[in-house]
């Protein structure tokens, strides 16, 4: 591996995005936020959408975060993360945000969501992944290849 990786400002974006992170696992195992989603989802997709919702919180609860190497989603606890699983993330992260933009709209005061013929509509929280996607495009170039 390169010596000069990472650098500083990799590993300032590496921190950055662990911060980020541990925000969304907490998000993920807020009992309200989660009851709130599992109605959302449960109101789209059925039992399944609920029974989703609370897996994601299980596994939130136990520190695990998405990542996304080929395609194909998988898990790694937080405190295993490293700057070389970055690339896997931010994949992850930018697929998340591709596939809820087939089911969203958005005025940035509302989403509309539709699913299965179902629609439902709530407040646009906005995304906060967007700063930390945008700086990405930046970086990834200068990345080493998982």
């Amino acid at each position: 591996m390169d010596e000069e990786f990472p650098t500083e400002e990799q590993r300032r974006f590496f921190e950055e995005l662990l911060a980020y992170l541990r925000d969304e696992l907490e998000a993920r195992k807020d009992p309200e936020a989660v009851e709130q989603r599992a109605r959302m989802f449960a109101a789209l997709a059925g039992e399944e959408g609920r029974a989703r919702v609370l897996e994601d919180q299980r596994l939130a609860e136990e520190g695990f975060v998405y990542l996304s190497e080929k395609g194909k989603r998988r898990l790694e606890h937080i405190d295993e993360l490293i700057p070389l699983d970055v690339p896997a993330i931010l994949a992850e992260m930018e697929k998340t945000a591709a596939v809820s933009g087939e089911y969203l709209e958005s005025d940035g005061a509302v989403y509309v969501m539709e699913y299965g013929g179902r629609k439902l509509i709530t407040a646009d929280p906005g995304d906060p992944s967007v700063p930390l996607r945008a700086r990405w495009r930046e970086l990834k170039d200068e990345w080493p290849p998982q």
